[in-house]
């Protein structure tokens, strides 16, 4: 399914277009034609099925194929806090991972709506600071030379 949303940060307005592929297999072979243009991914699992963080591990490979560390924000997101009871990842295991990829990492609830506004918020942010560090400042801005030209020779 394909939603926007849009988040208001303090500096600026960050529209977000998401495509939910719902992890399923059927979506695996064409993946890479909705990462083009892509400046985020969420790689969502469930906490409650180890397998899902194995699947969500594999969804990174494929995105680390298509784009260097710079280009695209990534969350890993362990879903379904509701359910502490049938835990199957624990959170230390989510953190550890997300940190040794360079990734941000939360917890959430879909059901609950626990944090599910707050990794999107998080994703914005870090995308807005990406843009920051990649806008030249005024003195980094290209010049070019208009001096004068040295004479031309004719060759006929």
């Amino acid at each position: 399914s394909f939603f926007t949303q849009t988040l208001n940060l303090d500096v600026a307005t960050v529209k977000l277009e998401i495509w939910d592929t719902a992890g399923q297999e059927k979506y695996h072979s064409v993946c890479h034609l909705y990462y083009r243009g892509a400046r985020a991914a969420l790689l969502i699992y469930d906490i409650t099925n180890k397998e899902t963080l194995n699947k969500a591990k594999m969804w990174l490979k494929d995105l680390e194929k298509e784009f260097l560390p710079d280009e695209i924000v990534i969350a890993l997101v362990g879903n379904k806090t509701d359910l502490p009871t049938d835990r199957e990842v624990t959170t230390e295991e989510g953190e550890e991972f997300a940190s040794s990829k360079g990734l941000l990492f939360m917890e959430t609830s879909a059901k609950s709506n626990h944090q599910v506004n707050d990794i999107f918020m998080a994703v914005a942010q870090r995308l807005l600071q990406q843009e920051q560090e990649r806008a030249p400042s005024p003195c980094e801005l290209s010049t070019v030379d208009l001096g004068k030209s040295s004479a031309r020779t004719r060759c006929c």
